[in-house]
C-alpha cells in the first residue's frame, strides 16, 4: 500500500523567491542595517550644545569660517544658532572672543563706503552720518574689559546762527555687561570722556551712561550732591580698607593666617575751604616813582612902572658910600643895579609798601582721626605628639603689638587718634563635611560606558528579533505531499497509509476526498501499472 509523505524541503535560493518578497526582504535588512549603524553612532557620537543663538546670517557666517579654521566641527540650526560638541565648547567661545566675534550687524562706516543714491537729501546724509558715529562708538566701547555690547544714542542739534537758538549736543550709552563683571570708576570715566571727545560740541557731563540693569553709572551733573556723596563714600571704603589689609599682612606671619582681625574707621572731612591773605609790612618800603619840578625868575634891568619920563630912567641910588674890604650887605648893589629873583622847587615821590597776597585751598577728604580695633588669637603651640595647645597673650606681647599696629598706621595722638588691641581666643569652626562626589552612575565615563553598551544591546535586539527571523520567514520552503513507494529508499519522515496500516513510526493523518482524488490522480500519472493492481485488489477484496 502506498504511503502520502511530506517531502523533505529543496533548498531554495534568492531567485527563487517572488519579486515582491525579494523587494520585501532588501527593504527589511536595509532598514536593519540602517538603523544598526544609527545606533552605533548614537552611542559613538558627542552631544552639541548651542554656542551662539539667533544669529543674523553675517554673523553666523563669520563664525562658521572662524570655527573651521580652528578645526571645530559645527552644526547650524535653522533658527541661526550655532552648535558645537559639548566638550569644545569654552574652547570655541575663547578662541572666537579673541577674534572679536561674534560681531554686531549694524553697519558702521561701511555704510559711508557703500554707493550712495543718486538724488539723497541732506536729511538723509545727516541720518546716515549720525548712524555711523553712533555704531563706531559702539564698536569701540565694547573694546573695553567687562563690556559685551553697547549702543549709543545721540543728539545733534541743528546748528543755528543765532546764539540764542544753540543748544547743546547730548549723549546717552546703554551697556551690557558680561555676567558677575561690574565696571570701575576708571573705567566709567574713560568711557564717558571717550564719547565726550568723539562728538563735536559735547561736554562729558552731558553723556549718561546706563547699564543692563537700568543702574546709572555716572552723574551728568558731577557736582551734584548725590555724586559727591557717591565720591567721599568710596573714598572712605578704600581708606579704611588700605589701613585693615597693612595690619592683617603686617601680623598675620607672626601670629597665623586667619587669626588677625581688624577695622579701622576714618573721620574724613570733605570741607572745602579758599582763603585770601593780603598782608602789609610798613618797615619795607621802596621808591616806586619820582618827579621833581624846579622853577627860577630873575627880573631883568628895562623899565618898569607906568610909561612916562621918569618911567624910562631908573632913580638915581642912594646911600651911604661902599667901602672897600667891607662886606656887601643884602639889598646893596655893586654896580649895575639888580632886579627881582623867584624861585620854585617841587618834588613827588611814590613809595610801594612790602605787601604779601596768599591764596589757599584747604584740599578735601582731610584725615580728622582713626579709631582702630584689633583681635588676636591666643598663641598655638604644637607638643611632640602633635597636640595643639592654645596660651594666652601676656601684656607684655600686647603691648608690643599695640606699639607696631601704632608706628604702621601712622597714628598721632595730637589727632584724636585711639588704638585697641585685645587677645581673645577664637572660636574654631565646625570642619567641613567632606564634599561627597558623584555618584558612579553620574560620573562622564560611566555615562559614555553606558551609553555604548546600551547602543550595542539595541544592534543585537535589532539583528536577532528583527533581521534574522526576517531572513527566516523569507527563505523558508513551502512542505509539499508526495505519494512514494513504501519500499523505495527515498522515503524518509512520516507517512501516511491509504489502506489504513502505516508503517512503524508513521503519523496518521485523515486526509479529506479532494486530498485522497488528487492522490489517486497523482499515484496514476506516476506509475499506471501500480495503480491498476491497486484496483484489482479492492475488486478483489469486495468479492
Amino acid at each position: 500500500m502506498a504511503d502520502i509523505v511530506p517531502a523533505a524541503p529543496a533548498p531554495r535560493g534568492l531567485l527563487d523567491i517572488p519579486g515582491i518578497k525579494q523587494v520585501g526582504l532588501l527593504a527589511g535588512v536595509a532598514a536593519a542595517v540602517a538603523a544598526a549603524m544609527w545606533l552605533v553612532l548614537w552611542s559613538q557620537g558627542q552631544n552639541y550644545t548651542v554656542l551662539y543663538g539667533q544669529l543674523s546670517e553675517r554673523e553666523s557666517g563669520q563664525v562658521m569660517d572662524a570655527l573651521t579654521a580652528a578645526g571645530i566641527e559645527y552644526k547650524l540650526n535653522p533658527s541661526g544658532a550655532v552648535s558645537v560638541p559639548e566638550t569644545k565648547v569654552q574652547e570655541a567661545r575663547i578662541r572666537l572672543a579673541s577674534q572679536g566675534l561674534p560681531q554686531s550687524d549694524s553697519m558702521g562706516i561701511e555704510m559711508i563706503q557703500k554707493d550712495s543714491p543718486l538724488g539723497t537729501s541732506s536729511m538723509m546724509e545727516t541720518a546716515r552720518y549720525q548712524s555711523v558715529l553712533e555704531t563706531e562708538l559702539a564698536r569701540t566701547i565694547i573694546k573695553v574689559q567687562g563690556v559685551q555690547s553697547a549702543r549709543v544714542h545721540l543728539a545733534l542739534p541743528k546748528p543755528s546762527v543765532f546764539l540764542r537758538d544753540a543748544r547743546k549736543a547730548t549723549a546717552s550709552v546703554m551697556l551690557q555687561l558680561y555676567p558677575g563683571r561690574r565696571l570701575e570708576p576708571g573705567q566709567v570715566a574713560a568711557i564717558v570722556h571717550l564719547v565726550a571727545s568723539s562728538v563735536p560740541e559735547l561736554a562729558a557731563s552731558d553723556v549718561t551712561l546706563v547699564d543692563q540693569a537700568g543702574s546709572l553709572l555716572n552723574s551728568p551733573d558731577e557736582n551734584a550732591e548725590q555724586a559727591a556723596n557717591t565720591r567721599q563714600l568710596e573714598y572712605t571704603r578704600k581708606l579704611e580698607e588700605g589701613y585693615q589689609r597693612r595690619i592683617i599682612e603686617l601680623l598675620e606671619p607672626m601670629i597665623g593666617a586667619g587669626r588677625v582681625r581688624a577695622t579701622v574707621t576714618a573721620d574724613l572731612d570733605f570741607t572745602v575751604t579758599e582763603e585770601t591773605h593780603e598782608n602789609y609790612d610798613p618797615q619795607k618800603t621802596a621808591v616806586r616813582s619820582e618827579q621833581t619840578s624846579k622853577e627860577t625868575r630873575k627880573g631883568g634891568d628895562g623899565a618898569e612902572g607906568i610909561p612916562g619920563a621918569l618911567s624910562n630912567q631908573p632913580p638915581g641910588t642912594s646911600g651911604a658910600p661902599v667901602v672897600a674890604g667891607a662886606p656887601a650887605t643884602p639889598g646893596s648893589q655893586t654896580g649895575a643895579a639888580s632886579g627881582p629873583t623867584s624861585d620854585s622847587e617841587r618834588a613827588t615821590r611814590n613809595f610801594e609798601v612790602d605787601r604779601v597776597l596768599s591764596y589757599t585751598k584747604q584740599p578735601s577728604g582731610v584725615l580728622k582721626r582713626l579709631s582702630v580695633g584689633v583681635v588676636l588669637d591666643d598663641w598655638q603651640k604644637t607638643a611632640a605628639d602633635g597636640k595643639v595647645t592654645t596660651i594666652p597673650m601676656s601684656d607684655t606681647d600686647i603691648k608690643r603689638f599695640t606699639q607696631l599696629v601704632r608706628e604702621s598706621i601712622g597714628l598721632k595722638d595730637e589727632r584724636g587718634d585711639k588704638l585697641d588691641v585685645l587677645n581673645q581666643a577664637f572660636k574654631s569652626s565646625a570642619p567641613l563635611a567632606p564634599v561627597d562626589g558623584l555618584p558612579l552612575w553620574q560620573t562622564p565615563w560611566v555615562l559614555a560606558l553606558a551609553k555604548q553598551v546600551v547602543g550595542a544591546g539595541l544592534v543585537l535586539v535589532v539583528a536577532f528579533l528583527v533581521l534574522r527571523p526576517l531572513m527566516k520567514s523569507l527563505t523558508k520552503a513551502p512542505a509539499r505531499i508526495t505519494v512514494s513507494n513504501p519500499e523505495s529508499t527515498d522515503l524518509a519522515g512520516d507517512r501516511v497509509s491509504l489502506s489504513g496500516k502505516s508503517a512503524p513510526g508513521a503519523i496518521k493523518l485523515a486526509p479529506s476526498f479532494e486530498q485522497q482524488i488528487a492522490a489517486a490522480r497523482a499515484l496514476v500519472g506516476q506509475d499506471p501499472k501500480r495503480a491498476a493492481q491497486v484496483v484489482k485488489d479492492w475488486v478483489a477484496a469486495d468479492g
